[in-house]
């Protein structure tokens, strides 16, 4: 999967559901490697042979390999990682001073030549992350051996967020001199890949050179599991400790089960309903404004969310800084959909569209029947497309579609909202799938861009969710949580976009 991300800067909103007690109490066998051992079960399977400027980067970070220079904390905050200290020294420049003593961990040192090196790849690949591309970032240069420069095409207030991202991980020279990229022994992070099954599992085993210290684990299995239902079934059982992305429907079956607890957290991710504005009749704003407003949102919470989620007031949720003040979901009004076709001089009977859906998405299923229902009733027929994410992508990325689900981070290219507007909605946007195009939203992308005070920056931003939500270029559905189940002795763990197995997650002894 290539663009869909988890949430960065999450609202605090946590539930704990059930006790102690099932089955082996939530834990693993000890690994005989001096710890014990955890299964993790994730959504998301590499599909790039690890290239990281795709998702497979997320992959590798969440299974605790892949480590960037700069790390994310909650509220979008940075903290040091792989850098201790950054700085713009020039209007173009920043400079970054990397921590003393790391190394890969095939014993190799963490370097400014080996830095750099990384990030040059990341620069020439056919097509660079959102984050950190040609686009924004003239070059990188070693200046001594921890000193790195990052110059940039324009001055750009947002450097260090761009190299938070997992999409600019770092790895040993050794990983870029075959046909893919080759994690194994060329991460930093506190876990080493040891074994891969693709598209099935990796196995991960303690890095004893971590410069982190010594992580608590000795070795995991992350799994990965497109279909929800099965990964809730595997925390049930226990063959699975630590389970991802939990469906709706799963979380109301799990609520109460012995041993298991249940967190769920507010996200900085929105679900919509993607339209394809270059393709008839979508390409009319007037029809796009008639279909968001048949959709009803509150319906779709309770329906397919169970009321966990929150009806979308747009892009942005109205607990993020950059949503527009008092923006409001819009509400269900058939009659005034049937008008505004009216005037567009479309006959609702003359909509025939497909909707794609993907099955890794959480509830899409049950989400593509009701938002299939709800246009039916002002006479628009829908037909539901359901495949994996890897096949149906294209489609979109070449605009081949009609309408698709999406589940989209917004702070997931970066922790800022820049970063997902540039990529979603600006006319050259890398993942421009709604292939919306207007000389306004460019230019208030820009102008964000580059501005160097947050809360400014912020106030433009909600300025451009206002114009996505007012021409409905999409139909913003909710604004996520997610569920993750964890056997009740597993500890060290909080929900994060981009760490799930790290130095800190724990299993306990009996």
């Amino acid at each position: 999967m290539k663009r869909t991300r988890m949430a960065c800067g999450m609202t605090a909103m946590t539930l704990t559901l059930g006790a102690c007690g099932m089955n082996n109490g939530g834990g693993a066998a000890e690994s005989g490697g001096g710890g014990p051992s955890i299964v993790i079960d994730e959504p998301f399977a590499p599909a790039a042979g690890w290239a990281l400027e795709t998702d497979d980067a997320f992959v590798l970070s969440k299974a605790g390999c892949l480590e960037t220079l700069v790390s994310h904390a909650d509220n979008s905050e940075l903290a040091p990682m792989l850098a201790t200290s950054w700085t713009q020294t020039t209007p173009l420049t920043w400079k970054f001073t990397l921590r003393s003593g790391a190394t890969f961990q095939n014993g190799d040192p963490l370097d400014a030549k080996a830095v750099t090196a990384a990030l040059q790849h990341a620069l020439k690949v056919k097509a660079p992350s959102a984050a950190f591309g040609p686009d924004a970032i003239a070059g990188v240069k070693a200046l001594d051996k921890r000193t790195v420069a990052v110059t940039t095409v324009t001055p750009d207030p947002l450097v260090p967020e761009r190299l938070a991202t997992p999409n600019t991980g770092i790895l040993a020279p050794q990983a870029y001199g075959k046909s893919r990229i080759e994690p194994k022994g060329t991460c930093t992070g506190p876990f080493t890949l040891a074994e891969e099954v693709p598209q099935q599992s990796v196995r991960m085993k303690r890095n004893d050179s971590y410069w982190g210290g010594r992580a608590k684990l000795a070795s995991a299995e992350v799994r990965f599991i497109a279909d929800g239902a099965k990964r809730a079934t595997q925390i049930q059982t226990g063959e699975a400790q630590l389970v991802r992305k939990l469906p709706a429907t799963s979380v109301q079956d799990l609520k109460g089960s012995s041993g298991i607890r249940v967190d769920t957290a507010e996200l900085s991710r929105t679900t919509s309903l993607i339209l394809n504005n270059k393709k008839a009749p979508l390409d009319n704003v007037k029809v796009r404004q008639a279909i968001q407003a048949v959709i009803d949102t509150k319906k779709i919470n309770q329906a397919v969310y169970f009321g966990a989620a929150r009806p979308a007031v747009g892009p942005f949720a109205p607990t993020e800084p950059f949503a527009p003040s008092g923006a409001q979901p819009v509400k269900a009004d058939p009659a005034k959909a049937r008008a505004l076709l009216a005037q567009a001089g479309v006959e609702p009977s003359s909509i025939k569209v497909q909707l794609l859906t993907y099955t890794e998405g959480a509830g899409f299923a049950d989400l593509a029947a009701v938002i299939q229902d709800q246009l039916k009733s002002i006479g628009i027929t829908v037909t539901i497309k359901t495949a994996d994410y890897a096949s149906l992508e294209p489609e979109m990325l070449s605009g081949d579609f009609d309408m698709t689900l999406l589940s989209r981070n917004h702070l997931g290219d970066m922790p800022d909202p820049l970063g997902f507007l540039a990529a979603d909605y600006s006319c050259k946007g890398s993942f421009n799938i709604s292939h919306f195009c207007d000389p306004q939203v460019d230019a208030l992308i820009h102008k964000a861009g580059t501005t160097t005070d947050r809360q400014t920056r912020y106030a433009i931003e909600s300025e451009a969710a206002s114009v996505l939500q007012s021409q409905a270029v999409n139909v913003f559905l909710v604004h996520d949580t997610e569920s993750v189940a964890r056997g009740s002795r597993v500890t060290g763990y909080s929900i994060d976009p981009y760490y799930t197995l790290t130095a800190d997650l724990d299993v306990a002894s009996k």
